[in-house]
């Protein structure tokens, strides 16, 4: 069944390009965003040094950051070709002006491919449709101290490969920027956008070397309709054999997200939007243990007056459920960011974050930002990148100044 839906879409791109290719001229376009935000970080005090025992940590130090948050500049261009096909490219490189962070070329959101009455193809290193729902209905960055990444997705992912034990969150997240990656996307019709990704195996032969599961693959689907101020989204992922705890004895299994999101313009100043997330992590080890967990948040956008606009937004990880971690505490497992201890409860954390901007042109806003985690006992989730790790059961906030530019 795969393997026709690959061939589907790849050869209705192929059909419509037809017999004869009369090109016109191609156009290219620089672009980009700078987003930057200098603040407070408190990472809270002493809490538990870990979810295993009871050993009171050591309190966390108290600093100022200036973070880079997903600033970024692309080239883009296309050409009109015949039959009414467009060929079309992007690459998308993150920018820190702080000199905090190198990057490599066309890192972040690239791809290459072919659109028309068809739909829409294209491959490359792209955000996966299920994490791209989750950006029409959230107004924040995914990551830094003002993003949801970390308690919503179990942490943020950016070009990683299948089943990746390099990248943060790389076999965990569900929030992911995912390479080798081929997305085809159906034409808008009567307010439905829908699309659907699947990653190549490149690292088939190399993949899950202490187990025998050698190939993973990464599934991701969203549909959305739109109708007036009303807006609804589904989105679903699989990720085949991705070993999330990297486990000797792994034998395979599937880890499932379920998204569903809705906003609504309630006026023209004023939006509220919603996510929920259903995320299971299944068969992770050689007992065939699994972990489950459900995130939500709540978001408003709201223009208060002229430049004036206020977002807010408050997001909840509930406390994880399954057979992974059960028993005694001493078994408590870290799944990525988030525990397992077999549903004995107290594993969620709770996020708060607010900002106040100030619009000086149609490209730049300045403005002000507060963030607070607040990490149940045995959880111990980061604010967000830039942040650094709380004891569990502590609280981490931070409080900031910010400035971002369009061009």
């Amino acid at each position: 069944m795969n393997k026709k839906i690959i061939a589907l879409a790849v050869g209705s791109a192929i059909g419509a390009f037809g017999a004869s290719a009369a090109f016109a001229q191609s156009s290219v376009t620089l672009s980009g965003a700078a987003n930057f935000n200098y603040g407070q970080f408190n990472a809270g005090g002493a809490g538990f040094a870990n979810a295993t025992t009871n050993t009171v940590g050591v309190n966390r130090i108290k600093y100022d950051g200036l973070n880079n948050q997903e600033s970024n500049w692309q080239i883009a261009g296309e050409e009109k070709l015949a039959g009414g096909m467009t060929a079309f490219f992007q690459c998308q490189t993150s920018m820190d002006l702080t000199g905090g962070e190198s990057a490599n070329m066309c890192a972040r959101n690239s791809f290459i491919g072919l659109k028309g009455n068809f739909g829409n193809i294209n491959m490359g290193n792209y955000d996966t449709p299920a994490k791209r729902l989750s950006g029409l209905y959230d107004p924040f960055p995914i990551s830094a101290a003002m993003g949801q990444g970390a308690h919503l997705w179990n942490a943020t992912a950016s070009n990683a490969v299948n089943a990746d034990k390099v990248t943060s969150g790389g076999s965990t997240s569900f929030s992911r920027r995912q390479a080798n990656l081929i997305t085809y996307a159906i034409p808008t019709m009567n307010g439905v956008d829908a699309a659907i990704a699947w990653s190549s195996t490149n690292e088939a032969s190399i993949q899950n070397t202490a187990s025998t599961v050698q190939k993973a693959r990464l599934w991701s689907a969203m549909v959305n309709y739109t109708n007036g101020p009303l807006g609804l989204g589904l989105g679903y992922e699989n990720h085949s054999n991705y070993n999330p705890l990297n486990d000797a004895g792994y034998v395979g299994g599937d880890d499932t997200l379920l998204t569903l999101g809705a906003g609504y313009q309630v006026s023209p100043a004023l939006r509220l939007s919603a996510i929920h997330n259903s995320m299971k992590y299944g068969n992770v080890n050689a007992a065939n243990a699994d972990m489950s967990a459900k995130s939500w948040g709540l978001y408003a956008n709201w223009n208060v007056s002229g430049p004036y606009t206020v977002r807010a937004g408050y997001g909840v990880l509930q406390s994880t459920s399954g057979s992974l971690g059960a028993g005694v505490q001493a078994n408590a497992v870290r799944v990525g960011t988030w525990t397992a201890n077999g549903g004995a409860g107290q594993t969620g954390a709770q996020k708060f974050h607010i900002e106040g901007v100030q619009a000086l042109s149609k490209r730049t806003e300045v403005g002000l930002s507060y963030a607070q985690m607040a990490n149940d006992r045995f959880s111990s989730v980061t604010i967000g990148s830039g942040g650094k790790a709380p004891n569990f059961g502590e609280k981490a906030t931070h409080m900031g100044v910010l400035i971002r530019h369009k061009f």
